[in-house]
């Protein structure tokens, strides 16, 4: 991933943090954030967002009506039935309320599983869950569920057939669920054994990209099932498909709403991609915010992504649940994973064409035994990473002056080192390159990352003479 580092010092050529913005930051332990430019503009727009209603909010109910059906919801006995939600489905259906309970359903999922969580444990969940994301599949079939985040991610449209395209490659014929072809991607699966649908769902989620999947899933579930019915299949296969289908349709609308709460800003989407079924070879147990997923869409966002790792919303307080893994992209690029490992660090891994700008900002003891504050930016590019500033209490330092500090940040990690490892290795890098950092043919010239010698001209040099000098011939051009 890495080739040099270059610029140590101000480049002006790049965007900066203001100074104000280094000088008043409050330091405790290290805090990371960044900073992308989006390669693709959203075309959604907000104005769409509001006026583009889906069928559900023209339903005309009263205020009064939805909270008689929540109420009901309330009443449920959770835990001594096993039918309690299709108890409740069928007496509204018996009193011709259907069309009540429907919109209740389509409208106000969060009420539901908020009752649902005040009720019962996590574990305790997953019957409720099915029969609750089987009758949505069933009633979605006429009205168009989590219209929001599909208007979110309406970008993603000129992407759908890619999608759909998978779905055909599914294979409903393997002996207990099990592909051993691991070049046949969408099924292989790790060698893993698992429903078609989990299996198409992890493709994406491992390779691809999840949230492509959440808006197809979101908007073209016709267009899935006709291809489901396209397939000769068991009837008792294609009834697991649907149910599979049904419950991610749930989770969909779910992890987005709770991941938009989480986040707080209307610049990117939040996805809690978590586990919801405990999975012993997958090493998983059951957490629905282990797996954050983040798009960013607004080009200059900012995200702060310690605080993702630290910061909860009741849902997460209430099951004592945490967030273990970060992945964020910029539309349809992965740009970096955050992953916490068991000692609270935070492991930073930037995907081989990612370009962003990440802040790393930390409180240290100098020699003198001063508390200062230390602030190092570094520009990431495809298949580099440049430092582009450090400070000292908001002074611009040297290098070597913020490695005689950096060993206090416990918190970060790098492509698995820590961060003095990573930019000492970086140092004695760059200035092996300095030396055999000759430009090729005429007048020479010589950068070095301090910039001491920054645009210094040499006198035309020939490679043979070059070569007899000691200097690498493989730096001249052809």
């Amino acid at each position: 991933m890495f080739s040099s580092l270059t610029n140590f010092f101000t480049n002006t050529s790049k965007k900066k943090s203001s100074q104000s913005e280094e000088n008043n930051h409050s330091f405790s332990n290290s805090t990371e954030s960044l900073l992308v430019q989006s390669t693709k503009k959203n075309p959604q727009l907000d104005y769409q967002s509001r006026t583009d209603a889906s069928p559900q909010t023209n339903l005309q109910f009263s205020e009064d009506d939805v909270k008689n059906v929540l109420q009901d919801f309330e009443k449920l006995d959770f835990k001594n039935s096993n039918e309690c939600f299709n108890e409740i489905a069928e007496d509204y259906e018996r009193r011709k309320k259907s069309d009540l309970f429907n919109y209740v359903i389509l409208n106000k999922r969060k009420y539901i599983t908020d009752i649902l969580d005040q009720r019962l444990a996590h574990k305790d969940q997953e019957n409720f869950r099915k029969k609750f994301s089987e009758y949505l599949l069933k009633i979605n079939e006429k009205m168009n569920y989590g219209k929001e985040f599909q208007n979110k991610l309406q970008f993603f449209e000129d992407r759908v057939e890619e999608v759909l395209s998978d779905f055909r490659k599914l294979n409903f014929g393997l002996k207990d669920n099990l592909c051993k072809d691991d070049k046949d991607n969408v099924n292989y699966n790790k060698g893993w054994p698992a429903d078609p649908f989990d299996k198409i769902a992890n493709y994406y989620r491992w390779n691809k990209n999840i949230f492509l999947f959440n808006y197809v899933v979101l908007s073209k579930q016709k267009e899935i099932i006709s291809i489901l019915n396209e397939k000769s299949i068991p009837e008792d296969k294609r009834k697991n498909f649907k149910k599979r289908l049904g419950r991610y349709l749930l989770r969909v609308e779910e992890g987005m709403s709770n991941g938009q709460e989480f986040l707080k800003t209307d610049s990117a989407v939040a996805f809690f991609d978590g586990c919801y079924v405990p999975c012993a070879y997958a090493k998983r147990s059951l957490n629905h915010y282990d797996h954050l997923s983040i798009n960013i869409s607004k080009p200059g966002c900012s995200l702060e992504i310690s605080r993702l790792f630290t910061d909860k919303i009741e849902g997460m307080e209430r099951n004592k649940n945490e967030v273990k893994i970060v992945e964020i992209y910029s539309n349809d690029k992965k740009i970096a994973t955050v992953e916490k490992n068991d000692n609270g660090k935070r492991n930073y891994y930037f995907a081989k064409d990612a370009t962003c700008d990440m802040k790393i900002r930390w409180s240290a003891e100098d020699e003198k035994g001063n508390s200062v504050n230390c602030f190092i930016s570094l520009n990431v590019n495809p298949s580099e990473i440049e430092i582009g500033k450090a400070t000292i209490n908001g002074k611009d330092v040297e290098l070597d002056e913020i490695l005689k500090l950096d060993e206090q940040n416990e918190d970060v990690l790098i492509e698995g080192k820590a961060l003095h490892e990573f930019l000492e290795e970086r140092l004695e890098y760059v200035l092996c390159e300095e030396e055999k950092n000759i430009q090729p043919q005429g007048k020479e010239v010589v950068t070095t990352p301090s910039s001491i010698l920054h645009d210094v001209e040499l006198d035309e040099i020939s490679e043979e003479e070059a070569i007899k000098k000691g200097w690498t011939p493989g730096y001249f051009g052809s």
